[in-house]
């Protein structure tokens, strides 16, 4: 059945729309309920609007005494949340549990829905509802817009005509701007959230955010790819930092720190970090809490960059000086040793004296060695690359160094792939791994054990790596950063020139030289090279 519309009513086009609709007004509607399912997807979806207007429905509520429902529902008219316990009317109640529809198209000329379809505040009294059922009701509703003034939902309030009052409309219309504003914040707290949130994840710097007894709060993917080991978590500083760190200091001194320079060591590369780490205390002065924030920044490039250009101005300098020295030194170094080995063939001496001639032409050669050093320093020679075998030029040296081996006590175990020929200057890669043996020689005991290894790399199968090591004395940890410069050493006796000139080789050829020790246990240097195939 359907009803003529009353002219003094005054919601003329709502009752059109309604008998257009095809409503039954003598009928009330009962299958206009979303299932549990799309129930929570469109409380998700909505989750904006129902954080910023539940505290309002629910002071709303509250504060009116008598027996209503207050309401708050989505765009398309569904019920979100409503509250409505004192209010007896089964039939009611039924039909105002979330996720009913009180659409124009369900319901006709109702309060909610015509608020929605004309997106302004409508209040209805009685016989101004389509459907005769809810003409005993008093329903004033107004609709909610988010911060760009787009209409996202609507606020209700319905009671019992004989409750009716002449400020429902107004209490409604406050309550709905109040909404509309808290909204507006909450849209700018979620930007600003999501800002943060984007700005932790793509920053290159380590964010830490930790309460004050250490419990981690947030750990951005910088600060988590360097500092936790992969499959693990750390849950607090203390897990995470040690006693000297900028992270503890500042946990225990509960005092901020600015440019603390440290060492991090990587737990999954087993590479060392420099680390500039920043720590502020933020005071939370509402909830009388504070949280520790620590901004570390990845200074190892720069630190390198600045090592390198020492060193680099360090070299230039004795390079000059030292291409002064050797040439000073090299001609009367010749002369003297002409001399002696002519007096060796010619004269005789005694076995003593012999001796001592030896001697002495065994220190010129020293000298003359110390001397070639010097000149390579002043002037670096740049590799001649040719076809030729890695392996039988490691393997070579092997052999030539056996005594060496013999008289040491020492076991040698070798390890090569066979990788073919390359491009490469063998002559100056011998070099290097007479070096190398000589230095692992020199640091094992009589009865321990020196292995060589050659293989392409198994995570880049375009690289050759080549790993000398020893069970020798070690090398101490802050010994470790000043192995590779020129000059220094911890023999007695010894230039401190061997390391540095075989990782200028092992540079110039493109490559990577990494030096792990650990005192007592021994040292292994790694050599990563480009395997260039042959050019013939």
């Amino acid at each position: 059945m359907r009803r003529a519309y009353n002219q003094s009513n005054g919601y003329a086009e709502a009752w059109e729309r309604s008998i257009a609709y095809g409503i039954d007004s003598a009928k009330l509607p009962h299958d206009a309920q979303l299932g549990a399912e799309e129930l929570s997807k469109r409380i998700m979806n909505n989750r904006l609007l129902l954080e910023s207007a539940l505290p309002y429905v629910d002071q709303l509520y509250r504060t009116v005494e008598s027996e209503c429902i207050v309401a708050i529902c989505d765009l398309d008219g569904y019920l979100l949340a409503t509250r409505g316990e004192r209010l007896p009317d089964k039939l009611l109640l039924q039909h105002t549990t979330p996720g009913f529809c009180w659409h124009e198209r369900v319901f006709g000329a109702n309060a909610l829905g015509t608020a929605l379809a004309e997106d302004r505040p409508v209040h209805m009294v009685g016989d101004q509802h389509f459907l005769e059922e809810l003409h005993g009701m008093s329903c004033a509703a107004t609709p909610l817009h988010d911060s760009q003034g787009q209409l996202v939902g609507g606020l209700a309030i319905a009671a019992y005509k004989t409750e009716h009052s002449p400020y429902m409309l107004g209490t409604v219309l406050s309550i709905g701007q109040a909404i509309d504003k808290a909204m507006i914040l909450k849209s700018e707290q979620y930007r600003t959230l999501l800002l943060k949130e984007k700005i932790a994840e793509t920053s290159n710097n380590l964010l830490i955010v930790a309460s004050d007894d250490g419990t981690i709060l947030l750990l951005n993917p910088a600060a988590e790819a360097l500092l936790v080991p992969s499959g693990e978590q750390r849950k607090t500083l203390q897990e995470l930092f040690t006693e000297k760190s900028a992270a503890m200091l500042a946990l225990t001194s509960r005092k901020d720190l600015t440019d603390f320079v440290e060492e991090v060591k990587n737990p999954g590369v087993q590479d060392t970090y420099h680390i500039f780490w920043d720590a502020h205390w933020i005071e939370d002065m509402t909830n009388e809490m504070s949280t520790l924030l620590l901004v570390g920044r990845d200074m190892t490039k720069f630190v390198r960059m600045e090592r390198s250009a020492k060193q680099g101005e360090r070299l230039s300098t004795m390079g000059k000086f030292s291409a002064q020295i050797a040439h000073e030194i090299r001609n009367p170094v010749a002369v003297i040793k002409l001399a002696m080995q002519l007096m060796l063939k010619q004269e005789e001496f005694s076995e003593k004296s012999e001796k001592k001639g030896k001697m002495i032409l065994s220190e010129l050669r020293r000298i003359e060695d110390l001397v070639n050093h010097f000149l390579n320093i002043s002037k670096p020679q740049t590799p001649i690359f040719r076809d030729c075998n890695l392996v039988d030029t490691l393997r070579d040296t092997c052999c030539l160094m056996q005594t060496s081996f013999l008289q040491g006590n020492l076991n040698l175990v070798e390890h090569y792939e066979d990788i073919g020929m390359m491009h490469a200057d063998c002559d100056q890669l011998q070099q290097v791994f007479l070096n190398l043996l000589n230095n692992a020689i020199d640091a094992t005991p009589e009865g321990g054990t020196i292995e060589v290894l050659v293989g392409l790399d198994e995570a880049e199968p375009d690289v050759v790596q080549i790993r000398i090591s020893d069970t020798g004395q070690g090398i101490p940890e802050d010994c470790l950063a000043d192995v590779f410069e020129p000059f220094y050493t911890t023999k007695s006796r010894g230039t401190g020139l061997g390391l540095s000139n075989a990782k200028a080789i092992i540079e110039a050829h493109g490559g990577e030289m990494e030096v792990e020790s650990a005192v007592d246990h021994g040292t292994v240097i790694t050599i990563w090279l480009p395997f260039v195939p042959p050019v013939s």
